[in-house]
């Protein structure tokens, strides 16, 4: 109900997956986590905001190093999300069909 169609299409609710095909990241309401597609461990949690309607920004906890970075993303398109870590490594996710 509001906002039609593009409100649905912008954002990042829902499911990524890496481009290598190793994991798929969930958004869903503010919780960020990332799971491995063969296992199905759990492999980071975080939290996540959007910035602006392009621009989500991940506090991300990595359950292997236990360590805890940052990631911005931008949606270069409805599918796609360029991200670029607080150490410079840059990964694209697309949206899962």
């Amino acid at each position: 109900p509001g906002g039609g169609p593009l409100a649905a299409a912008s954002g990042v609710e829902g499911e990524w997956l890496s481009t290598d095909g190793v994991a798929v990241s969930r958004f869903s309401g503010g919780v960020f986590q990332t799971t491995a597609l063969d296992t199905g461990n759990k492999l980071a949690d975080g939290s996540y905001q959007m910035v602006d309607d392009r621009t989500v920004a991940i506090s991300v906890k990595s359950l292997i190093r236990q360590t805890t970075s940052s990631v911005n993303c931008a949606l270069a398109a409805p599918t796609q999300l360029n991200c670029t870590s607080s150490a410079g490594q840059q990964f694209v996710l697309t949206r899962r069909a």
